[in-house]
């Protein structure tokens, strides 16, 4: 980076005067007329000629190198001036640098953009051929399941017409005639005959238990206990009288009476 050495001096100049004019009225004033004269360079030689702004100004430099000497190292043996070129030779390498850096970037920027392009119309590409592909596999597999389900659907009515034949339609080699049909008729034949025989016991239980319950009734004479009680009790006495009347006509000579031996 080439750098104009008469052109830094005078914007080294010109802040310089510019810091002192906060603190003297007369330069600030000399300053106003010197921006706004027609010859800057002419006008700047002119106000360097005045003793007193002379003075002011090497000892504002002589502040500032003194200043600029203690930050690169204080009393080091290295010229400032040396310091303050080398410096300016870092930051012009240094920028430099930064505008290589700054070229590397925007080719990459320029890269990633191509990219971005190149990608956006691949991705539009695929989005507008993969999916109609998937599609047609999806649409081929599900007609495989389907078909695959149908098969074996009709393989399942196959199977079940299979064993139905040979459940229902079997005919044996020794006895034509038994066949399942004739023994499921048969077997509902005699399910239904004793279930008619067991209505049939039923009714013939529920009637004599009626009977008993009659019976019972009318042993109990409405009284319960006591009335059973009675009925043994008139038995009892009934078949004691008749062994004495037995007895007696014993005693008597009767031997057999009514055709029955007494």
């Amino acid at each position: 980076m080439m750098l104009n050495k008469d052109a830094l001096r005078l914007q080294v100049l010109a802040d310089i005067l510019g810091e002192l004019s906060l603190h003297d009225s007369t330069l600030a004033y000399s300053l106003t007329e010197l921006h706004l004269g027609g010859d800057p360079v002419n006008s700047l030689l002119e106000l360097l000629n005045d003793p007193v702004i002379e003075a002011k100004i090497s000892q504002e430099i002589d502040a500032r190198i003194a200043s600029i000497s203690t930050f690169f190292g204080g009393d080091s043996e290295v010229n400032p001036l040396e310091r303050i070129r080398e410096e300016i030779e870092n930051i012009a390498s240094l920028e430099s640098e930064l505008s290589s850096s700054r070229s590397t970037v925007t080719g990459l920027i320029t890269r990633v953009n191509k990219l971005h392009t190149t990608l956006h119309k691949e991705l539009l590409n695929a989005i507008a051929t993969i999916p109609p592909s998937l599609n047609d596999e999806h649409k081929a597999r599900n007609a495989l399941l389907a078909a695959t389900i149908e098969a074996s659907l009709v393989k399942l009515s196959l199977m079940k017409a299979q064993a139905h034949k040979e459940v229902y339609e079997f005919v044996s080699d020794t006895r034509p005639e038994a066949t399942m049909m004739n023994a499921l008729s048969n077997a509902y034949g005699r399910l239904k005959s004793e279930a008619e025989c067991l209505m049939d016991e039923e009714q013939v239980l529920d009637s004599q238990i009626e009977e008993y319950t009659r019976l019972m009734q009318l042993v109990e004479g409405g009284s319960g206990q006591d009335g059973f009680g009675q009925i043994v009790e008139d038995y009892l006495r009934v078949e004691k009288e008749t062994e004495e009347c037995k007895r007696d006509l014993r005693r008597l000579g009767w031997t057999e009476f009514d055709g029955q031996t007494l």
